[in-house]
Order: structure tokens, then sequence, then C-alpha cells
């Protein structure tokens, strides 16, 4: 077996290349495995090797390393591969999937990545790709749209751009009109904030979005938050970040969470959507979950998070 580590140096503002490059080979040589180190040289670049190594048959692990984007790119490159396994090794910006695991340490540790196991999670089909994390589009998207333009400015820290995307967006309050189907059921007009759709409980650099979510139940975890007023807004960020908006007394009134197997979803024009972080256009999407399709390397000592038992919001009304 092989273990291929796929670097993008534009990750993270690629402070921790060397140093990851420097640990890589250091780890392999020391556990005597058969390795390699490919940099990969513009978007899409991961995706298009991994397949390409895929063909070849070889059994391989492959570990993103990078953020969110590095990590979807090199599961659509695997994917339907049965030769393939896929890790990630955290050194993006936001670092959201690796979160839906402890101790999210050990994914930076080179030894127990080698070390580890192999272990089925789910996967979300979308249209005809794959994503691993989330979707999202409303507000949070045009957060995104803000956070690539300021990751660009070397004054602001990495982890802080979401934060600062998000005031920004506060101001403009975007939202977004969505016709959605739940489970092939009947199709319902909605005015939204948001729409975050999770395969695990966290997007944004940490906001707690989908927090029943986990990727390894067989379901897809689906936010809609009401287009509310900018002060309901305002009231809403703490407890949206921390993943108690469901809690809250007034939550039937802001939000609507669901879990479903597969989710229809049409805009009245071409819509901008986040797919892991990563931004695209689309005037119709079809999510379906597919359970335990990801082949993925969980490092050794590592678990995945058990999430709180389900509780719908209206039951709390």
């Amino acid at each position: 077996m092989k273990h291929c580590f796929i670097i993008n140096p534009a990750s993270g503002k690629g402070k921790a290349q060397a140093k990851l490059e420097a640990d890589i080979n250091n780890a392999c040589r020391s556990e005597g495995v058969e390795y390699s180190v490919y940099r990969t040289t513009e978007p899409g670049d991961a995706e298009r090797y991994v397949r390409a190594a895929c063909v070849a048959g070889e059994e391989t692990r492959f570990y993103a390393c990078g953020g969110d984007g590095t990590l979807c790119e090199v599961v659509n490159g695997a994917a339907g591969f049965s030769c393939a396994a896929v890790g990630v090794i955290p050194v993006g910006t936001g670092n959201d999937f690796v979160r839906n695991f402890h101790p999210v340490e050990k994914f930076l540790d080179i030894v127990s990545q080698i070390r580890g196991s192999i272990r089925r999670i789910d996967l979300i089909k979308y249209n005809d790709r794959y994503f691993v994390n989330t979707f999202n589009t409303g507000f949070d998207c045009e957060v995104v749209k803000q956070v690539v333009s300021l990751k660009k400015n070397p004054l602001i820290p990495g982890k802080l751009a979401y934060v600062a995307g998000v005031i920004k967006m506060l101001i403009k309050k975007p939202g977004v009109r969505i016709t959605v189907s739940v489970d092939d059921g009947e199709p319902q007009d909605k005015d939204l904030l948001l729409t975050c759709v999770g395969n695990g409980a966290y997007c944004g650099g940490g906001f707690h979005s989908t927090p029943y979510g986990t990727p390894e139940d067989g379901t897809m975890d689906v936010c809609f938050i009401n287009n509310v007023t900018r002060r309901k807004l305002l009231s809403l960020l703490p407890s949206y970040k921390d993943g108690t908006y469901v809690d809250r007394r007034d939550a039937p009134e802001i939000a609507e969470y669901v879990r479903c197997s597969s989710l229809d979803i049409k805009f009245p024009v071409k819509h901008s959507v986040s797919i892991d972080g990563e931004l695209e256009e689309h005037e119709s999407v079809k999510l379906t979950m597919l359970s335990g399709a990801l082949r993925f390397c969980l490092p050794e000592g590592c678990e995945c998070v058990t999430p709180a038992a389900f509780k719908p919001i209206a039951a709390r009304v």
C-alpha cells in the first residue's frame, strides 16, 4: 500500500508547508512506508491527479493536505475507486470537517495518520459531483465570497476572515428564495436567510450550524434559517455559532431543521452556492445521501464525535 500526500500550497496562506513536508518525510521514513508527495498547481489539479492515480489500480491512501476545499477535490478524484482511501491533514483556513472527530490534533500527527485505520463514512452527491462536509447558500454563501477576498489580505489572519465576512454581510443581509423538496416530497417555496446542508456538524471555521450532524449516520442534516430581520439576526448569530439556536424558545419562528436522504433545490435564477467552502453557480441542485460511500483514513487514537440525540424544533413549542 502507498501513502500519497496531496499538498495545496495555497492553503492556510502557505505558512505550514515547509514544516509539513519535513514532518511527512520524517514520519514515512521512520515508519518504513512507501510514499509520495504531490503539490497542486491550480484549482482542480488535485482531483485530476488522484483520479489518474486511481486508474492505475494500486491501493493508495490519499491525504488531502489543505482545507475542506482540497479534501473535496481529493474525494471527487477518488470516488468510485475501491483501491482508494481518503484522509485529511488540516492545514487550511477553516478545517471544519475534522471537527467531527476527536482528538482533532491527531490529524496533524503524521505517524498517527500512517498507523490509522480505514473507516466507512457518508458522502453526499450533488448533481454529478460529491461533497464531504457542507453545502451552503444564502447568507452563509455570501460570507464565503467575502472570505475568499479577505484571505488574500496578509493583514487579516485566516481564522478571522469568516468573522470579518459575517460582519460585512450583516450590513447587506442577503437572503435566498428557493423551491425545495425533501425526500421527494411536495415542493415548498421558501424565503430564507440561508440554507445549510451538513454531512458533518460544522462550517465556516467552527460554526456549529448542523449540531445533530455526523458523517456516520447515513443522514444529511438540513438547516433552513428564515429571512429574519437584521435585529433578530444579530441575536441569532451567537447561538448559530455554538449550535444552540435549535434550543431557543423562538426557534420555531427562526429555523426549520430536517434530516433526510435527498433534497431538491431550485432557484429562480442561477445562484451562488458554497460546496465545502468553494463557490459554484447553479440553477438547481439535487443532493443525495450515500451512506458509507467513502473509505476514510481515521488517524490512530481518533474517533467520531457522537452528537446529542435529535429532537425536532417543533416539539419544543
